[in-house]
């Protein structure tokens, strides 16, 4: 409870609470505190881009620790306080969860929302590739400005992808020379647009 309180719905009730578990629960946010970066806190209040708090004084005082030697009631009022705060950060956390954006081959999801505490904001995580062989690593964004996911693109590379010719003759030079690495290009599945890009080959 103590390290979630602050992102909870609802406000406990502190009340109910003997001194001992307050000062428990005290401690344990002096460790939630320590998570927020309160540098880049700083920085978007200067820039006028924070949308949680106001002054860097109430940045301050969120961050630092409660002190567990003070009398119940001050604890009482010393947490309430600090949900009520935090209002706007579980505004963000509970109720805006990014939406989800899916492949348009495999329709699976492409980005994960994860809860970045250092950010106090949500960030888009790229789930693992499937293939461990695939030279994609995550998602690709193509230049004509479609996302797929890493193992679709490898699948659909490996099935349609074919030598770029026209690239090397504007080069002339040969793609079967010593090198290992050859021109490949594929078009994408959404719009055919040609992707090009480069396939090691053993020589």
């Amino acid at each position: 409870m103590g390290q979630t309180f602050m992102l909870d719905d609802t406000l406990p009730d502190f009340n109910s609470f003997p001194i001992t578990e307050l000062r428990f629960i005290a401690s344990i946010y002096e460790d939630f505190q320590k998570t927020p970066d309160k540098h880049q806190l700083k920085q978007q209040l200067k820039q006028h881009k924070c949308e949680y708090f106001d002054s860097e004084i109430m940045v301050k005082y969120l961050l630092s620790p409660i002190p567990v030697t003070i009398t119940k009631s001050r604890l009482l009022k010393e947490l309430t306080l600090r949900w009520t705060i935090y209002e706007p950060v579980r505004l963000n956390k509970n109720h805006e969860k990014p939406e989800d954006e899916d492949c348009p081959i495999c329709l699976d999801c492409l980005y994960v929302p994860r809860w970045e505490p250092s950010k106090l904001d949500w960030d888009m995580v790229t789930p693992k590739l499937y293939s461990p062989e695939a030279l994609d690593d995550g998602n690709l964004l193509t230049l004509c400005g479609h996302t797929f996911c890493g193992c679709c693109w490898e699948m659909h590379k490996t099935a349609n992808g074919y030598i770029d010719y026209e690239y090397y003759r504007r080069k002339l030079t040969s793609p079967l020379n010593e090198t290992k690495w050859i021109r490949m290009a594929v078009s994408c599945p959404l719009c055919r647009g040609k992707v090009s890009y480069e396939k090691k080959v053993e020589i």
